[in-house]
């Protein structure tokens, strides 16, 4: 009896959300490096404080509809006029957003008629993603923000569910205009949705403020705007083709560039590749030929595209996983540690400065052989686990 109230109290939301917060935090403060992405952040401030308000007239520099400028801009305006550190600064909203998401499928796998309908983590589920190295690598490392428009998409998946239509649709809106993945899932979100007009409005409610938001740049410049939002297509260090590289370095010990014209091709077919693949499932989920809720059919998604496109950066890794650490999948632990392998590797061989100051000498070798292991081994996981996904949820005959 005495056991019971601490072990709630410790399950809580907040004791998760807290828990992650200053784990993420204290990432952060061990990688107070201006390098990678966060070197990009302080570039695009730098153009819009000191250049140009369009942040898309700086050539490959800010590939994201627009609203995470405003927290670029922030950052370093404080750190010119209040002398804040700028990467840290810079992250507070990331790993901020990534603790609420922790607290938020704490709550939810919490929950009678949670999202996930499992209870295979049970109350733990928060602390599974609280503790998860893609997701402590990604945000509290690295610094990319891909866990703000999970956290927003995972919230209008929550309101959906509990029947506030209009609430997750702007959610679901919030969401694509942090980042443009989660679009990926509007044509299955739209499948729980009931009625057409329903669904009229909620693709309107969920596509609506972001073309707005984007409506001014396209004024400004519209060749611009479509050159580096419509125009980025990713980078191959993961996906299929980062396993064709690593394939690659392993048999000739020499790593191609992600740029190299030579994966332009491979790149083509993988887009075509993704669309096919995620038109034949949303038409097996609409026939009930598969039988995904909500949460796995995003899920489903996310690991499809995962599997079928060839350009993967490094925070892509993370979108499949708070619906997986949700939902209780199996493949959850196989994921993180090949993930975990594989983005080390990446992070000291390829993106130098994120992890440690310096690399060089045996590591690197060291860190080249995690990469290539790792990113092989991590696409053979998702698609085992697509294959998986897609196996356990077929209509019994």
């Amino acid at each position: 009896m005495t056991g019971a109230p601490a072990r709630s109290r410790w399950a809580s939301p907040v004791a998760v959300a807290l828990a992650a917060f200053l784990v993420r935090l204290l990432a952060a403060v061990a990688s107070d490096r201006v390098v990678a992405d966060v070197l990009r952040y302080r570039k695009v401030a730098a153009f819009v404080l000191d250049v140009s308000w369009n942040p898309y007239l700086a050539a490959r520099l800010y590939p994201y509809p627009p609203v995470w400028i405003g927290v670029e801009v922030a950052a370093e305006w404080l750190a010119r006029h209040a002398g804040l550190p700028f990467t840290l600064t810079v992250k507070v909203p990331v790993i901020l957003g990534d603790a609420l998401l922790a607290g938020l499928i704490s709550k939810c796998a919490d929950e009678d008629g949670a999202i996930a309908g499992s209870a295979r983590w049970s109350r733990w589920a928060g602390w599974v993603y609280a503790l998860h190295p893609v997701a402590l690598l990604v945000s509290g490392f690295h610094g990319q923000f891909d866990a703000l428009p999970l956290l927003a998409l995972l919230a209008g998946l929550r309101r959906l569910e509990n029947g506030r239509r209009d609430q997750s649709a702007l959610l679901v809106a919030l969401s694509i205009a942090l980042k443009p993945f989660p679009v990926l899932a509007l044509p299955f979100v739209l499948l729980f949705v009931p009625g057409l007009r329903a669904r009229i409005r909620y693709t309107l409610l969920a596509t609506a403020p972001v073309a707005l938001i984007l409506l001014p740049f396209a004024l400004a410049d519209r060749a611009a705007l479509a050159r580096e939002l419509f125009g980025y297509g990713g980078i191959p260090d993961f996906g299929w083709i980062g396993a064709v590289r690593a394939i690659e370095a392993l048999w000739t010990g020499h790593v191609t560039r992600a740029a190299a014209p030579e994966w332009m091709p491979m790149l083509a077919v993988s887009k075509v590749l993704t669309l096919a693949v995620l038109a034949l499932a949303w038409i097996a989920v609409a026939t009930r030929r598969l039988r995904w809720t909500l949460a796995t059919s995003v899920l489903g998604v996310l690991l499809a595209f995962e599997v079928c496109y060839g350009a993967l950066s490094a925070q892509y890794l993370l979108w499949p996983v708070p619906a997986a650490v949700l939902l209780g999948e199996r493949f959850v632990p196989l994921h993180a540690g090949a993930a975990m392998v594989a983005l080390a590797g990446f992070y000291l061989f390829l993106a130098p400065g994120v992890l440690t100051p310096d690399t060089s000498g045996h590591a690197i070798a060291v860190a080249q052989r995690l990469w290539t292991g790792g990113t092989l081994l991590l696409w053979l996981v998702t698609a085992a686990w697509l294959v998986d996904l897609v196996r356990r949820s077929k209509p019994s005959a």
